[in-house]
């Protein structure tokens, strides 16, 4: 099942309801979403009305002595005939429509309720026409989007650049002027740069990144009506309306790779880095013995009081035998000595006879008795020597275990300071090499898109409240074919195959902890957005031989060219590496604790590492108490819906950290 979804900036939808306190500079969300969000501030009628036009498509015709008016109004419905009243409110104004849409608004003036007189002129041949503007021409890979979700747009870069931190700007873009707040800026070494900031009057959860580079601006707004892609085409900037496009997102079914699925069952146990999962198994098998050695205890515990049963009874049947024969001794002698004072007597003959067979056999008896005795004694004791040796095995099997498992609990400690100390000090640097293909893309455009990927992921990590930062220490181009599935290339990149031949020691040279594929995305052959082999997978160890992933990136290359994946692929992928999976409904593999999964609501939200959506740029977690459509992003382990995936990264961090000692200073980007 492919649940479609647009992706939001930092949990858009949380804090939604009406008790948000509208000036608290410090709320994630200060503005619900909405189908409509439109901003004017000090804009002409004329020019927010020529705005809304190439939004909308939407002919306005205004009454010429009103187009200078001075319009500073918010918009924000759910259909546009409200989005107009709320524009318009103090005018005279008729809506045109056809079948439900509206085809043109003639504003003929003011309706008298301010200070200005009202306007009464309804002659429109004078009246001032605002159409779609069709004399900006599109690039051509725009040509099969819906009409008004392209437009152009002229981005101050430079005004930007001196922006400090903390600091306001007023954007003024296609759609809107917001106020936006500068809260974080990465230079590169190769001269490009992502500038980070937020819309501060709606809320630090809607989000603005722009990188520039070589290929121009890229980046992505988001709003409370949506996600908005900057894009440079032919040195052309525009802002692609994700929603309105027309397009469709790839999704991620079937991204998160277990290990053994492709056969690197002995890379696995070649390259598990992870001491404390070693510590844990040698704990776990040592207990293991003691187990089994208990049940073979008691098992000849039983056989030996069985033994000694069978002793007792073996005694008492002897005692009773030789009872009887002492009893067959007296009667025998009893005749005997009756025959002797009358030897001749037949009878006492007769009797003496049967006495003597009586004795006979009474001796027998007890020979056997006591035989079985002997038998039942050494059985005894053989029983006891082998419970008592047993009983040695357990005690120092008993004392292993106990030995593992305090060690186990030790380094488990350690380990659980560290991550706490992890989540609350300076990030842990994972290293990242990308090889990056050029059949359908540039290298320079694929070289400024991974870096702006690498900042927007650090940012998510950053507002999520994981101490992890990615470093790109190397990028160069790959002769890998560009269109086959994603489940293919993972193997041959993470098996050193055909054109990634050399791909390990350029990671070994690079110091990479982890290794991804950067290719666009061909949807009838890549089979999602990206595949990456899931680390820790069912709670295993740290594994350096699986550090690996795909991603497909912006729209698709191929005849199925409505389909597209978003700025949250790259994240979302290297998400699989860190631990993590699905929500459970939709993982076929479990992470490395029972909480490491997403959260999200269809049709709410999704986290990072979620089928639903709208997708927020945040991590599952508890710790993002209201973030999530006005409720959690995540529950806490132990909980039936535990879902805590910055728990988990802040626990693997460390670890990926350490798949490679770091081996450069400055990132070698080619």
């Amino acid at each position: 099942m492919k649940i479609q979804y647009t992706l939001i900036a930092a949990a858009i939808f949380a804090a939604c309801s009406s008790n948000v306190v509208a000036d608290d500079s410090n709320s994630l969300i200060k503005e619900q979403p909405h189908q409509i969000y439109h901003v004017v501030k000090n804009k002409s009628l004329l020019e927010t009305t020529n705005q809304l036009s190439n939004r909308t498509g939407i002919t306005f015709k205004i009454n010429p002595a009103n187009q200078a008016d001075v319009i500073n109004q918010k918009l924000a419905a759910e259909d546009w005939n409200t989005a107009l009243s709320q524009l318009l409110n103090g005018y005279n104004y008729t809506v045109v429509s056809n079948k439900g849409k509206i085809n043109t608004v003639v504003i003929t003036g003011l309706n008298g309720n301010g200070q200005n007189a009202a306007t009464t002129s309804t002659k429109e041949t004078n009246f001032v026409v605002v159409a779609p503007d069709a004399s900006k021409k599109l690039p051509t890979k725009y040509k099969n989007f819906n009409a008004g979700s392209v437009m152009s747009v002229n981005l101050p870069m430079d005004q930007l650049a001196n922006i400090a931190i903390g600091d306001d700007v007023t954007l003024d873009l296609p759609i809107g002027q917001y106020k936006v707040k500068h809260d974080n800026s990465v230079q590169h070494d190769d001269n490009s740069s992502t500038w980070v900031g937020y819309l501060d009057e709606e809320g630090k959860g809607y989000r603005i990144y722009l990188s520039q580079g070589e290929t121009g601006v890229i980046g992505n707004v988001y709003t409370p009506d949506g996600a908005y892609n900057i894009e440079t085409v032919d040195g052309q900037t525009v802002v692609v309306d994700i929603d309105k496009s027309g397009l469709t997102t790839a999704g991620y079914e079937n991204d998160e790779v277990h290990p053994s699925e492709n056969g690197l069952t002995s890379m696995n146990a070649a390259a598990a880095v992870d001491p404390l999962a070693t510590l844990k198994a040698a704990a776990d098998t040592a207990r293991a013995a003691v187990t089994a050695l208990t049940a073979q205890t008691n098992d000849l515990y039983a056989k030996y009081t069985q033994a000694i049963t069978k002793a007792n009874n073996a005694l008492a049947l002897a005692n009773n035998r030789n009872a009887a024969a002492k009893n067959a001794k007296n009667q025998y002698n009893a005749a005997q000595a009756a025959v002797t004072k009358s030897p001749k007597n037949a009878t006492l003959q007769a009797n003496l006879k049967a006495a003597k067979q009586a004795l006979n056999s009474a001796n027998i008896a007890l020979n056997n008795a006591i035989a079985a005795y002997n038998l039942a004694v050494k059985n005894t004791v053989t029983a006891q020597a082998a419970y008592a040796k047993k009983v040695s095995e357990l005690k120092t099997a008993e004392a292993k275990a106990k030995t593992a498992e305090t060690a186990y609990a030790t380094e488990l400690t350690k380990a659980k300071t560290a991550v706490a100390t992890n989540s609350s000090t300076a990030s842990t640097t994972i290293d990242l090499m990308v090889l990056y293909t050029t059949t359908n893309q540039t290298a320079a455009y694929a070289k400024q898109r991974i870096q702006y990927l690498v900042d927007v992921s650090n940012q998510a990590y950053k507002d999520s409240g994981i101490n992890l930062k990615l470093r790109l220490v190397h990028t160069r181009a790959t002769s890998y074919v560009e269109n086959n599935a994603n489940a293919q290339a993972l193997s041959d990149l993470a098996s050193d195959r055909g054109a990634f031949a050399g791909t390990a020691a350029l990671r070994n040279q690079y110091g990479a902890d982890l290794v991804t594929l950067f290719r666009p995305l061909y949807a009838q052959t890549a089979g999602s957005c990206g595949t990456a082999y899931v680390g820790f997978a069912n709670g295993s160890g740290a594994n350096a031989g699986i550090g690996f992933g795909t991603i497909g990136d912006g729209y698709s290359k191929d005849a199925l060219s409505n389909y597209y994946c978003g700025a949250n692929t790259f994240t979302h992928e290297i998400g699989h590496n860190l631990g993590n999976v699905h929500d459970r409904e939709y993982s076929n593999v479990a992470g490395k604790f029972a909480y490491s999964y997403a959260w999200g609501i269809n049709n709410k939200f999704g986290t990072i590492m979620s089928y639903y959506g709208p997708s927020v740029m945040l991590f599952s977690s508890p710790n993002l108490a209201t973030q999530c459509a006005g409720g959690p992003c995540g529950f806490a382990e132990g909980d039936p819906k535990a879902s805590d995936q910055v728990k988990t990264i802040n626990f693997t961090t460390p670890l990926i950290a350490n798949y490679r000692a770091s081996t450069v200073t400055t990132p070698v980007i080619q």
